[in-house]
């Protein structure tokens, strides 16, 4: 069970997907390789709401219970999108990128069900992907919803571009 604080991070093992091994220039955008790839399951400003709500102790056991009775299996598609999102750093406006591929994870959306429960609400799902290659913020972008996924996509990359595609089904089981 991955640890859960303010955020929730799935790692993937480099056996199950090595990360990219070098850098890509993608619409003159020089990106480089994460050098660890995760899922992100709670982000941020999720984990901060249920810290708060619930408390930290409780947040806590609540999320690892809930965790613990999916199965955290991914394919991978083969899908992947360039992203760009503003943000201010210090006062200046500037821009982050990411190439992210989209995966297929079914306990996602089971996953932020029971969370909204605890919550009495619901939660958006996060389109389940994995951050590959980043410029301007080295964390990469948060993508908490659909909408903004489909606001932040500038394009999905084409098949002869420098992108990494599945050699064979990769899964990851939690």
């Amino acid at each position: 069970m991955p640890h859960f604080d303010h955020t929730l991070v799935l790692p993937v093992a480099p056996s199950d997907w090595a990360p990219p091994p070098s850098g890509l220039v993608v619409d003159g955008v020089r990106l480089e390789p994460k050098d660890e790839l995760h899922v992100t399951l709670v982000g941020g400003r999720l984990g901060a709401e249920l810290r708060r709500t619930l408390g930290a102790q409780r947040a806590s056991r609540e999320v690892d219970a809930v965790f613990r009775r999916l199965d955290w299996s991914f394919s991978r598609t083969g899908r992947c999108l360039l992203l760009r999102k503003p943000f201010r750093d210090g006062g200046r406006q500037r821009l982050a990128h990411s190439v992210i591929e989209c995966i297929e994870m079914p306990a996602m959306a089971p996953f932020h069900r029971a969370l909204g429960q605890l919550l009495g609400r619901e939660l958006p799902v996060p389109p389940s992907h994995v951050t590959l290659y980043v410029a301007g913020k080295d964390q990469g972008i948060g993508v908490p919803d659909r909408r903004r996924l489909r606001a932040w996509t500038v394009r999905m990359l084409g098949a002869g571009e420098p992108a990494p595609r599945p050699t064979a089904a990769a899964a990851h089981h939690g």
